[in-house]
């Protein structure tokens, strides 16, 4: 395990809407909690680490959850449990753990962006108007049991999640603002689940040896966007041959390789244009795409939105 880092705790303790950036010795970027209207805590994630840290987390926790993380991976060890929870890139979930005690959190060095919202039973049964039998039958037991959902950060997630993360206002309209793309996360999270009808388990089947050696070629593909490795040099880099590399990878991360890339492009042109160091055409060209219509095509589906919404004039 990592160097621990206490930082989190503080944050648990600390006064609502408390922004904690991290310090340069432990990496970059911040965690930001909003306590909002509703009584719902809203968590706000960015974040690359400098080396892997894993955090211990005390009670009290809220036990209903949701999470979207768009990037990084992470495993929780919730106390009690015999399994380990692992927080993957793409992953849309909902946790209900009535009783949890702990949860320790190990994270690499992998930049993490993520969204969590938590609730208790009452405050979410709520927005059901008492009727809990209107819940989707998958979370029939909430109150008695722990349950799991999990599925992919769909393209009306994404832009919601951008939205929180770019909110435009201030004062009394941010708070209205972010409790409204909160709940609309929600809404397509339970719609998720209505629509898939059974539960996804969280199930890692690969070895510890192998899992490491896909963690290192996302890294090595994220590491040059521009001109990044092909799939039989990725798997020569990481001591694999190309099909199991293909295959492990889609085990591990849910999606493949070339997904990954193109995924970690997108983003990172993202983080161009909202820099304002970039525009449309160039940030396509710092990404690896050379035809800039393509990338925009690319950059519609995967967010919801053209990429000139996020060009700064």
């Amino acid at each position: 395990m990592g160097k621990i880092y206490k930082a989190p705790q503080d944050l648990a303790n600390a006064s609502e809407n408390n922004r904690l950036s991290l310090s340069p010795s432990i990496g970059k970027g911040y965690i930001q909690r909003v306590r909002l209207k509703s009584g719902i805590q809203l968590n706000i994630a960015d974040y690359t680490l400098r080396h892997p840290v894993t955090m211990d987390l005390k009670p009290p926790f809220q036990p209903i959850g949701f999470g979207f993380r768009l990037s990084g991976y992470s495993r929780g060890y919730p106390a009690g449990e015999k399994t380990s929870r692992n927080f993957k890139p793409g992953q849309a979930g909902f946790v209900c753990f009535p009783d949890i005690e702990g949860l320790t959190i190990t994270t690499g060095p992998e930049r993490i962006v993520h969204i969590g919202i938590f609730m208790d039973f009452t405050q979410f049964c709520a927005f059901a108007q008492g009727e809990t039998e209107r819940l989707p039958f998958q979370l029939d037991n909430l109150s008695t049991g722990a349950s799991i959902h999990e599925g992919r950060i769909t393209p009306a997630m994404r832009d919601a999640i951008f939205q929180i993360f770019n909110c435009p206002y201030q004062g009394w309209a941010k708070s209205f603002f972010l409790e409204s793309k909160v709940l609309e996360l929600m809404a397509h999270k339970i719609g998720q689940i209505e629509a898939a009808g059974t539960r996804t388990p969280d199930v890692n089947p690969l070895p510890a040896q192998d899992v490491e050696r896909i963690r290192e070629a996302a890294r090595l593909l994220a590491c040059d966007l521009e001109t990044p490795l092909d799939l039989n040099q990725l798997a020569q880099s990481v001591g694999m041959c190309r099909s199991k590399l293909h295959r492990c990878f889609r085990m591990f991360y849910g999606i493949t390789p070339f997904e990954y890339l193109r995924n970690r492009r997108l983003e990172t042109a993202m983080d161009f244009l909202m820099d304002g160091v970039m525009n449309v055409s160039e940030a396509a060209y710092a990404v690896g795409y050379s035809c800039p219509s393509h990338f925009t095509k690319a950059f519609k589906k995967y967010f919801g939105h053209l990429p000139s919404k996020n060009a700064v004039k």
